[in-house]
């Protein structure tokens, strides 16, 4: 496989896993903020879409619209979308029709200004609800459509990057939210962060009585079992991986089994203190491991041909 091909479908998984996690995670703000418990204000998701420049404003439906729909806000879903699309594009001789005509109905979807309209007028949760039907239908027809060979390979590897990426990423927003050792007001925003994840329901299984920060920390980054969690990605990463072995170069599958080894490890063998400082700083360590993971990806796979 040319390395121009690998790295489109990689990016494709990628911006396609990104935008499952975001539109849940919008999907449970908007939810919470109708409950009377924002979990964080919408003045702030207005930052992080916008890399802190502002410049949305409005009810919590227009601000929805924006992220959603607004074409020329480069870090939107709908661009996201397209990007995916257009990565597809470049490699559909490497996947299925019935995968190709998922991501364009998908395209399609976004472009429908019915829903634009809904979202900041009407009802944004039913909206959301079409589009992560639309996620679904994606992963279902990776899963029962795709051949398993390397596009297969590079398009689950990009997947499990992106979702320990942007899981951290919502853990990290949550510990500067609120102290861990804090009231129960806290906690109802942990669990909001257990739902966003589709996490809530394997909580409970786990973990008797109320809602405990430390264990929902440790059930995101460390519970295998938990398909969102940092290292079921890790471990995923790493089987997919050696999968690419028989094709591709020794030393580059050297190096790069080097570095999903040492996050691994780091994940598997280090343990923070229980304060908000050092879970923090564990994070952001582990953040940078599964970043010298992409460059690894870069270097040796995707700017080189083989």
């Amino acid at each position: 496989m040319l390395s121009r091909v690998a790295e489109n479908i990689f990016w494709m998984s990628r911006y396609m896993e990104r935008t499952n996690i975001h539109l849940r995670n919008l999907q449970t703000l908007y939810i919470a903020s109708q409950d009377g418990l924002p979990v964080i204000s919408w003045d702030n998701i207005c930052k992080e879409y916008t890399n802190g420049n502002g410049g949305i404003c409005g009810s919590a439906g227009e601000i929805l619209q924006a992220i959603v729909f607004d074409s020329n806000l480069d870090l939107s879903l709908c661009n996201n979308i397209m990007r995916a699309r257009e990565n597809a594009r470049s490699a559909q001789d490497h996947i299925t029709k019935e995968l190709w005509q998922s991501l364009n109905d998908f395209y399609h979807q976004m472009r429908n200004p019915m829903l634009k309209t809904h979202i900041a007028l009407y009802d944004p949760i039913s909206v959301f609800d079409q589009f992560i039907k639309q996620c679904m239908h994606y992963y279902g027809t990776v899963d029962n459509s795709m051949f398993r060979g390397e596009g297969f390979f590079f398009l689950r590897i990009g997947g499990y990057i992106e979702r320990a990426l942007q899981c951290l990423l919502l853990l990290k927003r949550q510990m500067l939210i609120c102290n861990t050792d804090t009231d129960s007001v806290d906690a109802v925003s942990w669990r909001y962060l257990l739902i966003s994840l589709s996490g809530y329901e394997y909580y409970l299984q786990a973990n008797a009585g109320s809602l405990d920060p430390q264990s929902i920390y440790a059930q995101i980054l460390f519970e295998e079992n938990f398909p969102n969690s940092i290292a079921h990605s890790l471990n995923q990463i790493a089987s997919f991986t050696k999968s690419l072995k028989k094709s591709n170069l020794e030393e580059q599958k050297d190096n790069l089994e080097f570095e999903i080894g040492r996050s691994l490890a780091f994940l598997k063998y280090m343990r923070p203190d229980n304060t908000p400082e050092q879970q923090l700083n564990f994070i952001n360590e582990l953040e940078t491991y599964i970043y010298n993971i992409v460059q690894a990806f870069d270097r040796h796979y995707f700017k080189v041909v083989y």
